[in-house]
């Protein structure tokens, strides 16, 4: 069935499938029942030869916009706007299962081209301006119809395939720059992803570890870090090393207590041989005070005599 009045644009994306070409195979083979469907790419020229490849193999036109910008989902999702106001398109199919961010530019292409949304469709057939899908929630298939602007999620493989030929560069491709989507390539590489890191991605436990490592507190400078890779005889060694450094320290200790007592000693007898000579000095200036004292009473009584009998 063909779709009158409905015009229909296929976001395959910004770079090749992660996954099998089938679900680009499967999604452009779905566009391809909308008669006047243009399929829309993005990215760098190899991408665009490739996806001009498989559209021009389903008789589709297609379009693409050269750009070496790697933007994320939000970025990518104004680029696809764009070529849909371009191209006048109200009804657009995206392939969400060829890479994982294109489930996420599902909404957001929906959100700036204020449109409905549908994700998981398995099914889709046109009815005049009215659109039959099929999606799968959870465990149910539900069945929809949709009336109006729409973006719709696409999850339909093509034919299996076991190797495609290299494509080569399309002349049928139609090329728009960002300019003529009304994109300003500056304001748009605030949208751009950081590089990736080229080490290797860390195992589950290793990322725990980082984790937890920014809740740890700091270690202090003074403290000292076990060495958890010493062997024994190492361990040995410290434990020697540190009984020899007790003995010697108790040993110090020991001979500093006996100096003091040998010092305090010294000082008591210089103390007492002291105390000695200051007796034995009082002793003698004792001992010469009363014969003196005797002597002088003698000749003062002999004085007395002598003049009594002068008298």
């Amino acid at each position: 069935m063909t779709a009158a009045g409905l015009a229909v644009a296929i976001w395959l994306g910004s770079a090749p499938p992660v996954r099998s070409i089938r679900w680009l195979d499967g999604a452009l083979k779905a566009g391809a029942r909308f008669a006047g469907a243009t399929a829309v790419a993005a990215g760098d020229q190899t991408w665009l030869d490739l996806a001009a490849d498989r559209a021009a193999r389903l008789g589709l036109a297609s379009v693409g916009v050269p750009t070496d910008l790697q933007l994320d989902y939000l970025g990518w999702a104004q680029v696809m706007a764009g070529a849909a106001r371009q191209l006048g398109a109200t009804t657009i199919l995206v392939d969400e299962a060829s890479r994982p961010e294109r489930f996420a530019e599902v909404a957001a292409i929906a959100e700036l081209c204020d449109a409905a949304q549908l994700t998981h469709v398995v099914a889709l057939a046109a009815d005049g301006a009215m659109i039959h899908a099929s999606r799968i929630a959870g465990s149910v298939l539900q069945t929809v119809r949709i009336h109006g602007p729409a973006v719709i999620g696409l999850r339909m493989p093509g034919p299996p395939i076991d190797e495609y030929p290299t494509p080569t560069p399309s002349a049928s491709m139609r090329r728009l720059d960002l300019a003529a989507l009304g994109l300003d390539p500056l304001v748009l590489g605030h949208r751009a992803v950081p590089p990736r890191a080229s080490q290797e991605p860390c195992q589950s436990v290793e990322r725990v570890v980082d984790h937890l490592a920014v809740f740890l507190p700091p270690r202090r400078p003074t403290e000292a870090v076990p060495d958890r890779n010493a062997t024994s005889a190492g361990a040995a060694k410290q434990a020697r090393e540190a009984r020899d450094t007790r003995e010697s320290r108790d040993a110090r200790e020991s001979r500093d207590v006996k100096d003091v007592g040998d010092s305090r000693n010294a000082r008591d007898a210089r103390d007492t041989g002291e105390s000695r000579d200051v007796k034995a000095l009082k002793d003698s200036r004792n001992a010469k005070e009363p014969r003196s004292g005797r002597g002088g009473k003698g000749a003062r009584g002999s004085k007395s005599t002598k003049s009594a009998k002068s008298e």
